[in-house]
């Protein structure tokens, strides 16, 4: 038996939960006509509407999505400071057909960011987070049957529809080339501070 112990320090945190309830027929049919109204984005399309969660369609989703946030800030972030809330900046949906992809990339001007999947095909469609520590000066080569969170530069997660995710929105993340025939269709979100963060003591407060 091993005498050693792995200490897992300052680890990424990412934040799973699922919808537990069928998205309404009024949800589907609005995400439908989104379609529609949508942009070319770096591998897939988005929609033009950067505020998606503002739409009357999705308040209860919105709702969902507000109390994960609040479990995360409180669980997660842990501020002394109560009065502190996490709330929603932008939001989009997000389209992925068969052979199309959603490059790599991380969030700017956010704390949290989030991904509901609204149509996902578990056998085939994953999100994928890479290690942001960037260049390595040596890197030996893994043994492909011993990855692990500790010497793998990626890792990825299977997803099914009604699985949200939060997320440090500094986390490189991306989808690989679709696969399956369903249309993968995600609602992606950002997240701000409101309230007090720091001290005045410390003379590191910041009011937003």
């Amino acid at each position: 038996m091993s005498d050693f112990i792995i200490h897992n320090i300052f680890p990424t945190p990412i934040y799973t939960k699922k919808i537990n309830r069928p998205f309404t027929k009024q949800e589907l049919n609005f995400v439908k006509q989104q379609k529609k109204h949508c942009k070319v984005n770096t591998g897939n399309i988005n929609t033009k509407d950067s505020y998606i969660l503002k739409r009357k369609e999705f308040k209860n989703i919105k709702k969902f999505i507000d109390k994960s946030c609040k479990e995360y800030l409180q669980e997660i972030i842990c501020p002394e400071n109560k009065n502190l809330e996490l709330y929603i900046t932008q939001s989009w949906l997000n389209y992925t057909e068969t052979k199309q992809y959603h490059h790599q990339h991380s969030h700017a001007n956010s704390i949290i960011s989030g991904v509901l999947y609204l149509d996902s095909d578990i056998k085939n469609d994953k999100i994928v987070f890479t290690d942001g520590k960037g260049y390595q000066q040596m890197s030996p080569k893994i043994d492909d049957a011993k990855f692990n969170l500790w010497n793998s530069k990626t890792w990825f997660f299977n997803v099914e529809t009604g699985n949200l995710f939060l997320f440090p929105s500094s986390t490189i993340h991306q989808v690989d080339i679709k696969k399956g025939d369903n249309t993968r269709i995600s609602l992606a979100f950002n997240t701000f501070y409101k309230g007090v963060v720091g001290s005045e003591d410390a003379l590191t407060e910041l009011i937003l």
